[in-house]
């Protein structure tokens, strides 16, 4: 059997790390030349089957791609190419974070997202569901947003001060996927002194871009296991393990709607930052129809 494997690409992500690597400032992207792209659903032309592909070489915003066998991941026909290429990258976030982050959660744990609305909120109750959570509430700021989030079993709107936020219904947690950071991230640990139960803090991302002080208290109060998740606290070597029950996880969920752009556009939109407003940017190349 061939080693490598030819496909015809459908659409390509331009997720941050895609950004990064191409800009030269992500560790794993430092010499040239490099070709944009770690990851593409694509078609193998032979067989006519579906194909999610994850490579660090990079090159996947191309017509057509080898990549090694190894590296592909089969999709039912019925998936969505250019939304599965959008979503697959920020669902990585909460996979990775539960399956190599935490340890010995017990059965039907209880999750809280905190930024639920966004995409890789929205996927992380996904995720958690999947890996075995009973119960998933998701915080952030719009109501209306909130609310509409697919899998939720409750949620609490922050509120403005973060201070009157009342986090009275997540005494039970047992793991928290932090993709906002900041003021929201230590009021509600604050408030979570008194539970009984071990709490696994897991923090993913920054979005209010404010850095705040965990007292040291807490780390004293009750037992609180912090920790990152993201490519430097786990190895591509486990991502590519979790690929093969993540993708066919995936392709049974409610993506979210993506953005995209004709692959040969890519120099007049490569710095459009309206066009990732408010969707996950997907290159496309004119081979798709």
């Amino acid at each position: 059997m061939q080693s490598q494997v030819q496909l015809r690409v459908l659409a390509a992500g331009a997720h941050q790390v895609v950004r990064s690597r191409a800009s030269g400032a992500h560790y794993s992207a430092k010499e040239l030349p490099h070709t944009v792209g770690i990851d593409c659903v694509g078609r193998d032309e032979t067989t006519g089957k579906l194909y999610y592909a994850f490579t660090m070489q990079g090159g996947t915003f191309a017509d057509r791609i080898n990549v090694d066998r190894s590296n592909i991941y089969p999709l039912p026909d019925n998936v969505d190419p250019v939304s599965f290429a959008a979503n697959l990258n920020p669902a990585m976030s909460s996979w990775m974070a539960i399956t190599q982050r935490t340890i010995n959660l017990p059965k039907d744990f209880t999750a809280v997202i905190l930024g639920a609305t966004s995409t890789s909120g929205r996927l992380a109750v996904y995720s958690a569901k999947a890996l075995g959570a009973g119960k998933v509430i998701g915080i952030a700021r719009n109501s209306a947003t909130l609310a509409e989030v697919d899998g939720l079993d409750d949620y609490i709107v922050l509120r403005d001060p973060i201070a009157e936020t009342d986090f009275t219904k997540v005494q039970d947690v047992d793991v928290i996927l932090d993709y906002v950071y900041g003021d929201a991230a230590v009021h509600l640990l604050s408030s979570l002194s008194r539970v009984k139960q071990p709490v696994q803090y897991v923090e993913i991302g920054s979005l209010s871009q404010h850095t705040s002080e965990i007292p040291s208290r807490l780390l004293r109060s009750f037992d609180l296991t912090i920790r990152g998740a993201g490519a430097g606290s786990w190895r591509i070597p486990a991502l590519i393990k979790e690929l093969h029950t993540l993708v066919p996880a995936a392709a049974s969920w409610k993506l979210t709607p993506p953005r995209s752009v004709p692959l040969k556009d890519i120099e007049q939109t490569w710095n459009d930052a309206s066009l990732r407003a408010n969707a996950r940017l997907v290159y496309v190349p004119e081979n798709i129809s």
